[in-house]
């Protein structure tokens, strides 16, 4: 077994209508280390088509779709939700909107990150930045949701990174203490890639003296 789904039934919590929704219920651990980002290896990370579901109703996205939500049926209608398009990346980035409406921040900012790591495996470099670049919108608008993250503050490293602002790492990480070691190895190493100008992936194993998988 790698991951093992099941068709189930959702109502959804915009439109009332009810759907079938193929789920993710059992997987085998990573293999291997994971990603900067903290994207977990195979095969986990296959798995990502499952991690967001749509309903075919209304349009409403979510992980799932009868987790509540503090808006209405107009919102899924409205040019800002739908600007994002249809296909994976598309529904990843209109659940971040649909979070943010239900100001769940850190979930809203991963979700666009979601986005990203699907435009990662399609090649589509440029709207990999960009929802990257969105990612960091969220956290740079939330900021004090934020303030005593480490890990989100860590993740934005990456997600600057990734998205070419090497000057904003360096200004932001190189002189930034953070109470843990590990934190600090890492966010280190993110300095030291943004210092060449690298905004590829690279795995935690990479960063000396650190073990992780």
């Amino acid at each position: 077994m790698i991951f093992r789904t099941e068709e189930k039934e959702f109502v959804c919590a915009v439109c009332g209508e009810s759907s079938k929704h193929e789920i993710i219920i059992e997987q085998e651990d990573p293999k291997g280390a994971p990603d900067l980002d903290m994207r977990p290896d195979e095969p986990v990370r296959s798995g990502i088509k499952y991690w967001v579901s749509k309903c075919p109703c209304c349009g409403y996205c979510n992980s799932f779709i009868n987790i509540p939500v503090k808006f209405t049926r107009e919102y899924l209608d409205s040019p800002n939700y739908n600007r994002e398009g249809d296909d994976l990346a598309g529904r990843f980035m209109k659940k971040s909107l649909a979070c943010e409406k239900n100001k769940e921040w850190e979930e809203a900012l991963k979700s666009c990150m979601y986005a990203a790591w699907v435009c990662d495996d399609e090649g589509d470099s440029e709207r990999a930045a960009e929802c990257r670049r969105a990612a960091v919108r969220i956290f740079d608008t939330h900021g004090t949701v934020f303030k005593e993250n480490a890990d989100i503050k860590l993740l934005a490293a990456d997600l600057l990174r990734r998205s070419g602002a090497f000057d904003r790492v360096i200004h932001d990480y190189k002189n930034y203490h953070f109470g843990s070691p590990l934190i600090m190895a890492i966010a280190a190493f993110e300095v030291k890639l943004a210092e060449q100008g690298d905004a590829a992936c690279h795995k935690a194993d990479e960063i000396p003296g650190v073990r992780a998988k």
